[in-house]
């Protein structure tokens, strides 16, 4: 895998060839090499919840509303296996449980990396 200042040239190169901002483009690159290289599905939650914003509290924390789009992002996953990339401040509880129990009702085995951080309850998601 690439370090962090590797990932950046690349996007600033993409950026300069297509005047475009490439984050999405990059992120399912990389997503895509994790899943080859641990054939297992491979899903990332994270949010902007480490830099002071003035977005509100609930647009950036796990709600119910993550719930609907897990089950999207899921939808056209086989196997029986999962890794899920989180990096959140946290969020409702009873959103993380009913998360958590989707989650386990599709997967046999999960598998948490936490790159950075993760709070409150977003740790149980993990578990």
């Amino acid at each position: 895998m690439p370090t962090w200042g590797e990932i950046l040239n690349e996007l600033r190169n993409i950026i300069e060839k297509e005047k475009r901002p490439p984050f999405d483009i990059v992120r399912r690159k990389y997503l895509q090499q994790l899943s080859n290289h641990t054939k297992r599905n491979v899903i990332l939650h994270a949010s902007k919840g480490t830099q002071p914003t003035n977005i509100p509290a609930e647009l950036i924390s796990i709600t119910d509303k993550d719930i609907q789009g897990f089950m999207e992002v899921i939808s056209g996953l086989s196997g029986p296996n999962l890794d899920l990339i989180i990096h959140s401040p946290g969020g409702s509880a009873e959103a993380t449980e009913a998360l958590v129990k989707y989650l386990r009702s599709k997967f046999n085995h999960i598998r948490a990396i936490i790159p950075y951080g993760a709070m409150s309850a977003a740790i149980v998601s993990c578990f």
